[in-house]
């Protein structure tokens, strides 16, 4: 992963990697604005700009856009998160000039038109519905809810179908303006693209960008974290999320972390997928992830059973978090457990839109980068002992702990916390 990075004078980050034996590029742009950079009164709205970008600028109609991408036989796409919004594409390298320039006039010169904004309010309350519809997704809006009940990045990305709703052009254009400029942005690229000619071609594409800071986020307060919450609703399974806070994005202890989170929840070969599903025929689907943010994170254990099962499945839960706090995995199975995470790695970097997504990330949240033969090294050193480390440090402290299940609240709280 051998990157090169340029920072603009006008503040623009261009960050590439050169992948010649390719023969295509994913291009980036990543603004330093997400859900949580949101105040109460504009919920959703970062990601209602991200569908407004692709509806129409001054020389573009949405259809001309669509249009355009398709006649350079490109996947064009886009995402909102917690800490960032990026608008992306991917293409046979002789196009870069082409698509350097569309994604350029998407996001300096979106017009925002009342009729369009109408028309796409629609389509984010669908998307919101029908988000709220899913149990397997409402469940994890549930937990960061409960788990950071007073900071934006416990709110959903998507925001709330009140808020959404009442987004109009003024809204649009003083968000864009607040957010959408030179100090703002990172130009990630990975593929057969030369550093030095991305770097002039984007001070080309963005000359007309607004200066700009880049924006400072809201620190972390949060002493408020809620225990369970519970929703009942007339379904056929119970669908749990249980976990607790985590550690931040670039902590020391992220490699022991991650070795943990697969150890127990990350492959078939996991401890719950065995204890869960395997050995008992309890669920269906068991798993244990993490999200780590600039300042926090979340680790999470996520279940879906039949309603019966609830109470065995979340016993067996609780206990694999206390055994691998009580007693630290064998080397054997640590050594696994991170050959799987190496492997998923390399596998993932022979992807241009992979490593550009990896240079974009790290860059637009503030970290170093790291090369992959230094990240195979750290996680070739974890230890046992380490593993045991993360466990009693961010396991053992209450829970917080969501279900949507056909339980009432006091039942469902039982049946989960066995109390």
């Amino acid at each position: 992963m051998a990157f090169e990075r340029t920072v603009l004078d006008n503040g623009i980050t261009v960050v590439s990697e050169h992948m010649p034996w390719v023969r295509s590029i994913t291009l980036g742009f990543w603004f330093r604005v997400g859900s949580r950079h949101e105040t109460a009164d504009q919920a959703g709205l970062t990601h209602f700009m991200e569908h407004m970008m692709f509806k129409g600028t001054d020389s573009r109609s949405a259809i001309e856009i669509s249009e355009a991408f398709d006649a350079l036989g490109a996947e064009s796409n886009a995402f909102t998160a917690k800490e960032y919004t990026c608008y992306h594409a991917r293409f046979v390298d002789h196009r870069l000039d082409d698509a350097l320039e569309l994604l350029a006039d998407m996001v300096l010169h979106s017009t925002f038109r009342d009729e369009d904004i109408l028309t796409e309010r629609e389509v984010v309350l669908e998307e919101i519905a029908s988000s709220e519809d899913e149990p397997d997704d409402h469940v994890f809006e549930m937990f960061l809810d409960e788990l950071l009940p007073t900071h934006p990045l416990g709110r959903p990305v998507l925001g709330t179908v009140e808020r959404v709703a009442s987004y109009g052009r003024d809204d649009c254009i003083s968000f864009h303006r607040s957010f959408y400029h030179a100090g703002n942005l990172v130009v990630s690229a990975a593929g057969n693209v030369d550093h030095a000619s991305l770097v002039w071609k984007v001070q080309e594409a963005l000359a007309g960008i607004r200066a700009g800071k880049p924006l400072e986020r809201i620190p972390l307060i949060e002493s408020n974290r809620h225990e369970f919450a519970a929703q009942k609703r007339d379904i056929e399974q119970a669908y749990l999320v249980y976990g607790f806070p985590w550690y931040r994005a670039d902590a020391r202890e992220r490699f022991a972390g991650s070795v943990l989170t697969s150890i127990l929840g990350g492959s078939a070969s996991s401890r719950l997928f065995q204890e869960v599903r395997e050995k008992r025929g309890l669920a269906y689907s068991i798993m244990a992830g993490a999200s780590v943010y600039s300042d926090t994170g979340q680790f999470y254990v996520y279940c879906a059973t039949r309603p019966d099962n609830l109470a065995q499945a979340a016993e067996i839960i609780r206990h694999e978090m206390a055994r691998i706090a009580d007693e630290p995995p064998s080397a054997e199975e640590v050594s696994r457990n991170c050959e799987v995470i190496t492997s998923q790695l390399l596998l993932g970097l022979e992807s241009t839109s992979e490593r550009m997504i990896r240079l974009g990330r790290r860059e637009t949240m503030g970290f170093a980068q790291v090369e992959v033969p230094e990240l195979i090294e750290r996680y070739a050193s974890v230890t046992p002992d380490e593993v045991q480390d993360v466990a009693r440090k961010y396991l053992t402290v209450f829970p917080t702990a969501t279900v949507v299940s056909p339980f009432a609240e006091g039942m469902a709280r039982q049946l989960v916390l066995g109390r």
